[in-house]
């Protein structure tokens, strides 16, 4: 006779005869943990249990289930793994029932329960060893791409510097060139306007005279009109000069900006290459 059978005919044998107080005691499973693929119950050391006791919980078809305290604790002990079978029958609220087996099937159901422990942890070591490999195979690929954008992000900066090099030197040129302009037109408007003053004064002077002397004043006025036409000529090759400076500082500050921006994106790039290294070490070390 199977031990399950024996445990069935002990259960069938013993249940007329338990304590009317011990049927209704109504102890039920609590709750079902997938992984372990246990089942809680309460009753624990409080209620004197111990690892030596043996239980049996009844499914829905009535074929009882052998449990024992593989985790015990003051108010609930957790059961040994359960085969597939058996776990998928028992549900929460599944009575539980005390049992008494022989020496031989009280070991048996101890020597099965610790099989199917190594054999879960067996099976669960080698699904987190193939999860892990998986992990570490996509990090690989992310790392892969990551190293390919990081030498195209190389490439790029290289030709970004040497066009960085290229503007900063135009830049120096034109802002050379353009202070030389400035500096000779405020010249030209300093003497300019010299001489405009001088011959404003002039023309006051001559204002005062009788008879009015208008042809000179025509011709000093005319000649002040040249030089004011010259002055603001002169402001307008300023503001020009002063345009091209900031043009040519403009486009140097973006050629940099552009060369910062993939500098910053390659070290980003080799940070997380650094940090993809050590999860991989990690997983592969496991």
């Amino acid at each position: 006779m199977s031990m399950m059978r024996r445990i069935l005919f002990l259960f069938l044998a013993m249940a007329p005869v338990l304590p009317a107080a011990g049927r209704a005691a109504d102890v039920r499973v609590e709750l079902k943990n997938d992984d372990a693929m246990a089942v809680s119950v309460p009753l624990g050391l409080d209620q004197g249990v111990t690892k030596e006791s043996d239980f049996t919980a009844i499914p829905a078809d009535n074929v009882p289930v052998l449990l024992y305290p593989f985790e015990l604790f003051g108010n609930l002990f957790w059961s040994q793994p359960l085969a597939p079978e058996d776990f998928s029958r028992i549900a929460p609220g599944s009575p539980v029932r005390p049992v008494t087996l022989s020496k031989e099937d009280h070991a048996a159901a101890r020597k099965a329960g610790q099989a199917r422990k190594a054999d879960l942890a067996a099976r669960q070591a080698e699904a987190k060893r193939e999860a892990a490999r998986k992990e570490a195979e996509a990090l690989r690929e992310r790392k892969e791409r990551l190293e390919a954008r990081r030498d195209d992000l190389s490439d790029r900066i290289a030709a970004a510097e040497k066009l960085l090099a290229d503007e900063e030197g135009r830049a120096d040129w034109v802002t050379s060139s353009e202070e030389r302009d400035i500096d000779r037109a405020l010249q030209n408007i300093q003497e300019h306007a010299d001489r405009r003053d001088e011959l404003q004064e002039q023309r006051n002077a001559l204002s005062g005279q009788r008879p009015y002397p208008s042809s000179e004043i025509g011709r000093i006025t005319a000649e002040i009109k040249r030089l004011n036409d010259r002055i603001a000529s002169e402001r307008d090759t300023i503001r020009t000069a002063r345009d091209r400076k900031r043009s040519a500082r403009s486009s140097y500050l973006s050629r940099r900006q552009e060369w910062q921006r993939l500098v910053a994106e390659r070290d980003q790039a080799t940070n997380e290459i650094r940090s993809l290294d050590r999860k991989i070490r990690a997983l592969t070390e496991r």
